[in-house]
């Protein structure tokens, strides 16, 4: 049985408890820690039932005063000291070990007012999500002093940490943009920054539109701007540098200042500090350059370059330790491999100019071509062309193997065709040993301006020359030729010896088979010799694996002289034949006057003679025309005016009719200049004979 001792006291209308002690209700030991104590499986305690507007009349409410309000959204009401507050009803919070059946529409975490869900560690700034500002973070200190920044993305330990006012970064890793916004004097710097990875863009402070992805990528950058850095420590030591691009890991490693170079691959442009508007795609491209406007696409491409310009590489190792060589082009696996200093050379070809080091303006196209060298001015096209050279200069091969015979010094030599060879220098070769025709719709031009010639002479030997020369029939031996020539054997790319195709060795057999016209070399070498005439027909062999040649084009020289002697001895034939004839046209005369019997027509035939006369041509000398004078008597049988040269040669007749005195015109046009001899011969007899000088301008 419980017992309530009530104490009534009219005068304050109040029921008074125990100051000590516990009330029970329902139970006769109430528990020690509580005031009252009510117990009861079919009864609840029921509070105070009022109005909101009974509620709000309570004077003074005691904090923590709890009633039921029944209207205006009824539930049950507390006082915090301040205000009235509802209790409302909670839903099962989330738990740590996992939850289920939920409604996605109404179970989330977060607010459902504008104002930000904010992350605390240890009561340490670990993340923020902003619907005002629009920040995302999360990690320890992240965006720890951002007031008005917006638009910004900063995930991971101490990303975006300084920034204060800056606006549309992407901060991801440890650190990434740990700086930016430091001390940056102009609201628009160090925005639009994304940051990938632990310490990336660590530095920036006012550098803006910069993207770096990967640990510590642009890690130094502080106001460079238009930054891409794409891999582990990618333009880690850029600080203004801007419009730079690194992918890879290390790629621009170095680059601090410089500006416009992009780099692709495992260390591209890793040394590079101060190069501008480079292009490096591949492991190690680029790797020590510190030029500027260079492109290399490949591993090790243009590896060791440091202050070469205007250089282009492509493929594996190409140009791969070039250091200050410009203006270079390598295309192909180890192309102009070895080059280092050398300019203006253009390599396309896989070990196109291989060994090529110091040596300039060399262009090699096609597999192995000048592989060897390290001549300068080379031009080679073709699969190995040129391939044998090795210091030679100035020799141009075009043509699979298209070559020289010898690896030495050759020079200024052209080689054009497949297979094709110069075996000295300052030669040039159309063809190879199995070729049967080579022409042309025109004749070959060989420069003959008197302008450019000197120590003229007119020694060529003329029938004596010809006369020695020996023409004969011959066939080809090509594999004596082989022998003398010994030509390089042509490596192939696995390693073994190139062998003769079997269409080579068909067409060797035809060549073989030809029966050629013509003469043999020495023997021309000979009979020159034994005339003292150095005769530029024969080329004659430079070295124990060169062949003998001849320049049959040369051999129209003294065949031409030697027809010239024939002529001339031709002429002095008419000349002796001419004045025969006249002696027998005299002696004619003389037999019809005898077989007239007429004594006296002789007689005076002769006094008839003795009128006819010839005068001195005027003017003279003279270099255009001149004038002969002459007086024939009145009977004669015939006349002429005869002009000789020195030799007696006779080079005019102009026959005359007109009795009496007559002038004979003469016009040089078609005469040499010398001096002449004119007769006047009439009826067989030589009246007079005088000189005369032609003058050429």
């Amino acid at each position: 049985m419980i017992r309530i001792t009530v104490i009534t006291n009219y005068s304050n209308a109040q029921n008074t408890f125990p100051s000590t002690g516990s009330v029970g209700i329902g139970t006769t030991t109430p528990n020690t820690s509580s005031l009252l104590d009510m117990i009861s499986t079919t009864k609840g305690m029921l509070a105070p039932r009022m109005t909101k507007a009974q509620r709000d009349a309570i004077s003074t409410p005691a904090t923590g005063l709890l009633i039921y309000q029944t209207n205006s959204t009824p539930g049950f009401y507390y006082y915090d000291g301040t205000k009235w507050l509802a209790v409302t009803s909670k839903s099962k919070g989330w738990l740590l070990t996992g939850n289920s059946a939920i409604d996605p529409a109404i179970n989330f975490i977060g607010t459902t007012d504008l104002q930000p869900l904010k992350f605390r560690v240890n009561n340490i700034t670990a993340g923020e999500l902003n619907p005002v500002n629009g920040n995302t973070a999360f990690g320890m200190n992240t965006l720890l002093l951002n007031t008005t920044g917006y638009s910004n993305v900063a995930i991971g330990t101490n990303a975006l940490h300084s920034n204060v006012i800056r606006h549309n970064i992407v901060a991801i890793g440890d650190s990434a943009l740990f700086n930016n916004d430091n001390g940056a004097p102009l609201f628009f710097y160090a925005t639009a920054n994304t940051a990938i990875g632990s310490k990336a863009l660590y530095s920036n402070t006012s550098g803006y539109d910069n993207t770096a992805t990967g640990f510590q990528a642009l890690y130094s950058n502080t106001t460079g701007q238009s930054n891409t850095g794409n891999g582990y420590q990618s333009l880690y030591s850029n600080t203004t540098g801007g419009h730079n691009t690194a992918n890879g890991i290390s790629a621009l490693y170095s680059n601090t200042t410089a500006g416009d170079n992009t780099a692709t691959g495992y260390k591209a442009l890793y040394f590079n500090v101060t190069g501008i508007s480079n292009t490096a795609n591949g492991s190690l491209a680029l790797e020590f350059n510190t030029g500027n406007y260079n492109t290399a696409t490949g591993s090790n491409a243009l590896m060791s370059n440091t202050t070469g310009n205007n250089n282009t590489a492509n493929g594996y190792n190409a140009l791969s330790y070039n250091t200050t060589g410009h203006d270079n082009t390598a295309n192909g696996y180890h192309s102009l491999y070895l080059n280092t200093s050398g300019n203006f050379n253009t390599a396309f070809g896989e070990s196109a100019l291989y060994s090529n080091t110091t040596a300039s303006d060399n262009t090699a196209t096609g597999y192995s071509a000048l592989a060897y060298s390290t001549g300068y001015g080379n031009t080679a096209t073709g699969n190995f062309a040129l391939a044998s050279n090795t210091t030679g200069s100035y020799n141009t091969a075009i043509g699979l193997q298209a070559d020289v015979s010898t690896p030495g010094s050759i020079g200024n030599s052209t080689a054009i065709g497949y297979f094709s060879y110069v075996s000295a220098s300052n030669q040039v070769r159309i063809g190879n040993t199995n070729v049967t025709s080579i022409g042309g719709q025109v004749d070959w031009t060989f420069t003959s301006d008197s302008r450019v010639k000197k120590n003229i002479k007119a020694n060529v030997p003329g029938l004596t020359f010809i006369n020695k020369l020996q023409p004969v029939t011959f066939n080809f031996d090509l594999n004596a030729m082989d022998k003398i020539v010994q030509r390089p054997a042509i490596k192939m790319s696995n390693g073994k010896i190139r062998e003769t195709t079997p269409q080579e060795i068909v067409s060797r057999k035809e060549k073989e088979q030809i029966v050629y016209t013509g003469f043999i070399a020495q023997d021309v070498e000979k009979a020159a010799k034994e005339l003292n005439y150095d005769f530029s027909g024969v080329d004659a062999a430079k070295n124990d694996k060169d062949l003998y040649g001849l320049r049959y084009a040369e051999f129209v020289v003294p065949l031409v002289k030697a027809v010239q002697e024939l002529s001339a001895k031709n002429d002095e034939k008419d000349i002796k034949m001419s004045d025969l004839q006249i002696q027998i046209d005299e002696l004619k005369v003389q037999v019809q006057s005898l077989l007239k019997g007429n004594i006296e027509h002789v007689s005076q035939n002769a006094i008839t003679l003795s009128s006819a006369s010839l005068e001195q041509n005027t003017p003279n000398p003279f270099n255009e025309s001149t004038e002969i004078q002459y007086a024939l008597p009145s009977k004669f049988f015939s006349a002429q005016i005869i002009i000789s040269d020195q030799a007696g040669k006779i080079v005019r007749q102009n026959n005359i009719s007109t009795q009496g005195k007559g002038v004979l015109k003469l016009d040089a046009g078609s005469l040499s200049a010398g001096t002449y001899n004119y007769s006047l011969i009439v009826d067989g007899t030589t009246i007079d004979t005088k000189k005369m000088v032609i003058l050429k301008y």
